[in-house]
């Protein structure tokens, strides 16, 4: 019983019910607050396994939701206590099902430390050259936008000895290296391309300041992102990337 309403909530809330069904299920959120409760918290559950939060806003609301799911429940069953008598397994399994959610929510957030996969959102590789490799690019673009680093990484070789001072291209070869966790190869083209004059120097040091982090050394990817100047398009995240080492960093004394 209790597999098949979960059942239900997951399809739900994927938009998988029939008209019918939805007015039914929304029906009984409305008239039933066990069933509602229980949806919360699953809800809640299901969010805090499934995202990966961008900035401190989606970090911060999903806390306050678990949180408040907690209380919420503890306040409103003690009013219930006083008029009615309540299934003990009931109340148990809902208690658990909350605590399940705060205690991933709490390995998740871990202490607020920011990770790799959180700032690594590559834009689209859309090659622009000129010349009778289309056949090349389509592979490399198609490789990369799938996250097949490995083959990207081929056919960007492939692509640079024909057109060896294509910064775009060197700089998504340095990309598919750090997503190989090749760090000093692509650190060295980061390097490289941030001290040129190109329109890919701000982004390269962007992706320099990822490499830090991706190897959990902190300290430097500070310092890297405090030379990202204002005018970058990383600029935002790399602000709130830095905000969230010097947080950790301070926990840490």
């Amino acid at each position: 019983m209790e597999e098949l309403r979960y059942i239900e909530f997951e399809s739900y809330l994927n938009n998988e019910l029939s008209e019918t069904e939805k007015i039914s299920f929304e029906k009984r959120l409305k008239s039933d607050t066990d069933f509602k409760q229980e949806f919360e918290i699953y809800k809640a559950l299901e969010t805090s396994l499934s995202s990966k939060f961008e900035n401190e806003e989606a970090e911060t609301a999903l806390r306050n939701t678990l949180s408040e799911l907690g209380s919420k429940y503890i306040k409103e069953d003690k009013i219930k206590k006083e008029t009615k008598v309540i299934s003990l397994m009931r109340y148990r399994k809902l208690m658990v099902a909350a605590s399940i959610a705060l205690l991933i929510g709490f390995f998740i957030f871990r202490n607020g430390t920011p990770v790799y996969g959180d700032f690594s959102k590559h834009n689209n590789l859309e090659l622009v050259v000129r010349g009778d490799n289309n056949e090349t690019i389509k592979k490399a673009q198609d490789a990369f936008n799938t996250r097949n680093y490995t083959t990207a990484f081929a056919q960007l070789t492939i692509l640079e000895e024909q057109f060896p001072d294509d910064t775009e291209i060197q700089l998504y070869k340095a990309i598919c290296l750090l997503e190989l966790d090749k760090y000093s190869q692509a650190e060295t083209i980061f390097n490289k391309i941030s001290e040129g004059n190109s329109a890919f120097s701000s982004k390269a040091t962007w992706y320099k300041a990822l490499s830090y982090l991706k190897q959990e050394k902190f300290e430097g990817c500070k310092q890297v992102l405090k030379t990202i100047p204002e005018s970058a398009e990383e600029y935002t995240l790399a602000k709130k990337l830095l905000k969230k080492l010097t947080k950790k960093m301070l926990k840490t004394f």
